[in-house]
């Protein structure tokens, strides 16, 4: 604790600090009058948090109301914006009061009257946004003993109200206060508790304490606040599915000054990392001079408030360990001849998990250097640099975007914040560097594949960028020189993919019956442009499969008879169960009357088909598939056949070679759903086999099928195969070959169901 309290004494405390906390607060006004009723804080992203008893008060009903709010907005201010009117709010997660309960017995909804509660919390959503000069809050977690400071939520700095926690756990926290000063009174409720330790908020307010009579002696002050802890709040939210903050997700939040970036609360360092931090600073600053300048410029760099006492080595090294891109600040400025105690110090902090690879000024040049019409390609070159890594498990990494991730759409600056925030957290790429050397990081990866789509001026830009990063971090030249030369050989495969991709139907058919089935269709022209797909059926009605051709055919030749130029043969992708692999969607047809072209389906369009349904069922499957499809254009093709009848044979071929992307079938038909099944679970984009010859018949033709022509061209060749088919159909000879074919684009991922738009809904015949 005296390293701290030395701390203290040279970062600027009081005034400042408070002013950047209530930066962050926001009143809540009540409808009647316009008066202020309590208090928020802002998130970012547009929510604000607050209690839901505090809207309820706004908008003039009881204090414990349990339904959400269906009326009016909210009325909401930011008392640190000037000139601010008043911004409407609306609730988009609603957590109401509730009674503790006991013996395992469900909530209760909280009563007027009661000494304490829980839940109790609201987010509101501002349609307009923010005012450009508010910043969202930083977080941390609560903990017994800290100091925190309150605002009233008109905002006034006069209105602050200190206290101490003395209770904390999860479900609710306790803040007594002195008798001195103000108390936390009416209008507190739902804003930050400050704890100037954190340099963060570690919770809100959500009332005084009025103990019921008896609980103590009349003798007695009572100057206690129910607060709910930041963790609780993440779980609450996290409960309610509600996943919209960055802060709130563990990602740094986006702030308005390009030179912070906010971050998650750093973890406590324990007493042997600290101690061999400080025995470093010491080295490095044993000159008094040196160690001001040096504090100083850290102070500046990561926009601190201190005091004009020199700093002590305990004073940098707690910047250090409680800042969020300290360490990299810091070693930025240490002179050249300082390499080795660099390296142990960044190596020190990389072993604390102290987030931040990049300094300010490296994170603010690389967001300066992805302009609006690079970021689009940004989580492309990041998925395709890193086939391997883990980063895009899980819940996505850009908001609600997944699904654009690996094509060339816009991506806004608070997406890209979150993805350099994610790669910052991989330290290394997975390939070989020179002994003794740190590995190269995934983000000096990743840029190093953009650079090579960009233009020769924005290129360069870049690789000025990575140089000075990896220079610092004392990354190899030759390890970033092989980098960059594998993302130049991939910017050229990128750049032979012969113009906009075709247009493509995707179809989703769901199963009523042995013949007849549901079916919903969203159409892509094949422009490149974002946000093409737009659903084109939604349709309730059970079909059989001559309806559907019929159905499917007419939407296509209305969608491309406008075409300039003519539009390529579409590519028809029908989303299947894994049961309904074997549905023979390519060879429906029409059931043409004698005056009426005939029309087989997989003969006049590239059908091929998809089964997305094995990423639900085994998330896991989701990172295998998509680094195989990075390998599609060089990756190996593996053939089985009556050797192989069991799926463990298959998990073991493909976890020998991980860059296999393409497997025929062509094993005795009663394994093929077994083998076929292991070969997505894990991941293989392109599987083909015949649907109608005896097996292994026909592997030689399937490989020739798959190996003469361009790679991405398959879809098309399988077309004009079914077509021969077709025409070999008659007489004694051999039958033709007539393949099936998944082809699982892991660049162009099938539209998601809330993009229905139901008036484009194609009539019923």
């Amino acid at each position: 604790m005296a390293m701290r309290s030395k701390g203290q004494r040279w970062l600027r405390t009081g005034a400042a600090m408070g002013a950047r906390a209530r930066s962050s607060l926001v009143s809540l006004l009540g409808s009647a009058h316009g008066e202020v009723v309590g208090s928020g804080v802002y998130l970012g992203e547009g929510l604000v948090l607050t209690c839901s008893h505090v809207v309820n008060e706004a908008i003039g009903r009881d204090w414990f109301a349990q339904d959400e709010p269906k009326g009016p907005s909210v009325e909401v201010a930011f008392p640190s914006a000037e000139s601010c009117d008043p911004l409407a709010a609306r609730p988009v997660t609603w957590i109401p009061a509730r009674r503790t309960a006991s013996d395992g017995a469900p909530p209760e909804p909280a009563q007027t009257g009661d000494a304490i509660w829980y839940g109790d919390l609201a987010l509101l959503e501002l349609p307009a946004g923010a005012p450009a000069s508010v910043r969202p809050m930083d977080w941390a977690k609560m903990a017994q003993g800290q100091e925190v400071r309150a605002w009233y939520g008109g905002g006034q700095p006069f209105t602050y109200a200190d206290g101490s926690v003395q209770s904390c756990d999860e479900l609710l926290g306790f803040v007594d206060s002195q008798l001195r000063g103000a108390a936390i009174n009416p209008g507190y409720s739902g804003g930050p508790l400050w704890c100037e330790d954190q340099g963060a908020a570690v919770g809100i307010v959500l009332g005084t304490m009025e103990p019921p009579a008896g609980s103590f002696g009349s003798g007695q002050v009572v100057r206690r606040t129910i607060v709910l802890p930041w963790q609780t709040i993440q779980a609450e939210l996290g409960a309610a599915g509600t996943h919209a903050t960055s802060t709130a997700s563990g990602a740094p939040a986006p702030h308005n000054s390009p030179h912070r970036d906010g971050g998650q609360p750093l973890a406590p360092v324990d007493p042997a990392t600290r101690h061999s931090l400080t025995a470093l600073v010491t080295s490095l600053l044993a000159d008094p001079g040196k160690r001001t300048e040096q504090g100083r410029r850290l102070a500046d760099e990561l926009d601190l408030e201190t005091t004009q006492a020199a700093p002590s080595v305990e004073d940098i090294v707690e910047i250090l360990v409680t800042r969020h891109r300290a360490i990299a600040a810091f070693t930025e400025g240490l002179p050249a001849g300082d390499r080795a105690d660099t390296q142990k110090l960044l190596a020190l902090g990389q072993a604390a998990l102290i987030p931040g690879l990049l300094s300010v000024r490296e994170h603010a040049w690389l967001l300066d250097l992805l302009s609006t019409d690079v970021r689009g390609r940004f989580p492309e070159a990041a998925r395709e640099a890193l086939p391997y890594t883990t980063l895009f498990d899980g819940p996505p990494v850009l908001a609600d975007r997944s699904h654009e991730a690996s094509d060339t759409r816009a991506t806004d600056a608070t997406d890209v914040g979150r993805l350099i925030a994610a790669l910052e957290e991989f330290w290394g790429d997975s390939a070989p560097v020179p002994d003794g050397s740190p590995r190269v990081p995934a983000l000096l990866r990743a840029v190093e594949y953009l650079a090579a789509t960009c233009v020769p001026k924005q290129m360069h830009d870049f690789w000025e960028w990575s140089e000075q990063v990896a220079y610092r971090l004392g990354v190899a030249r030759e390890a970033l020189s092989e980098r960059r030369d594998d993302a130049a050989e991939w910017a050229r495969r990128r750049r032979e993919r012969t113009g906009p991709p075709s247009p493509r139907l995707t179809v989703q058919l769901t199963r009523c019956s042995e013949e007849t089935y549901r079916c919903a269709a969203w159409y892509d022209p094949g422009t490149g442009s974002s946000g093409a797909e737009r659903q084109v059926v939604a349709d309730d009605e059970p079909r059989e499969s001559a309806e559907i051709v019929r159905l499917l055919h007419r939407v296509l030749v209305r969608e491309s008879a406008s075409a300039e130029p003519p539009a390529a043969v579409p590519l028809v992708e029908v989303l299947l169960d894994p049961e309904d692999l074997d549905v023979a969607v390519d060879q429906w047809e029409n059931q043409a009357s004698p005056y009426e072209v005939p029309l087989v389906l997989g003969a006049e369009y590239a059908v091929v088909v998809r089964c997305p349904e094995v990423r639900r069922r085994a998330p896991e499957s989701l990172q295998h598939w998509r680094s195989r499809w990075a390998e599609i254009d060089r990756g190996g093709l593996l053939r089985l056949d009556h050797r192989h009848t069991t799926p463990r044979q298959v998990y073991g071929l493909l976890k020998a070679d991980l860059a296999v992307a393409r497997v025929i079938i062509d094993c005795p038909t009663q394994h093929r759903e077994a083998l076929r099944a292991a070969c997505l679970v894990l991941g293989v984009p392109v599987v083909v086999w015949d649907r109608h010859a005896t097996p292994g018949t026909t592997s030689d033709q399937l490989a020739a099928l798959l190996l003469n022509g361009p790679v991405r061209g398959l879809p098309h060749r399988v077309r004009r195969q079914r077509a021969r088919a077709l025409a070999e159909s008659v007489g004694a000879g051999p039958a033709a070959l007539v393949p099936a074919l998944v082809w699982d684009d892991a660049s162009r991922p099938p539209p998601r169901p809330f993009w229905n738009d139901p008036t484009a809904e194609e009539p019923t015949p």
